[in-house]
């Protein structure tokens, strides 16, 4: 499997695009990571601001894609296969249901990382085992 030279990438833009899109955006957490708060103010304007659409599509693309790249690597590098019944899929509908889900109490959206929570809701909607 080849690797994308665009995944890293995507990551680093779409965190440049959460901190720079909305003129009052929410910070990412104290260790500079993509907070829940973040990712939910984007979804959220991404209703109405095409900048923010932006921002969301390619968080998701850029989380997708990692995800996938880094099961195909471990399995390459001898990691026990992990099969999966369905198909990766990240929308952001999905996105902030998984996340409102895992933290419910606003107080601590901006100090929870996104990130981990958006990729293990993929593995487990996508019945990965």
């Amino acid at each position: 499997m080849r690797r994308s030279v665009f995944a890293g990438p995507a990551l680093a833009l779409s965190l440049v695009l959460l901190g720079a899109t909305a003129g009052h955006a929410t910070p990412t957490t104290s260790k500079g990571q993509i907070s829940v708060a973040q990712v939910l103010e984007m979804v959220d304007l991404a209703k109405s601001d095409p900048a923010a659409r932006m921002t969301v599509i390619a968080y998701l693309a850029g989380v997708g894609e990692t995800a996938g790249i880094l099961l195909s690597e471990a399995q390459q590098r001898g990691a026990t296969p992990m099969s999966c019944s369905k198909s990766f899929n990240l929308d952001e509908t999905v996105v902030a249901s998984a996340l409102t889900a895992a933290v419910p109490d606003q107080a601590g959206w901006a100090e929870t990382p996104a990130t981990p929570i958006v990729v293990a809701d993929l593995f487990k909607r996508a019945g990965c085992h």
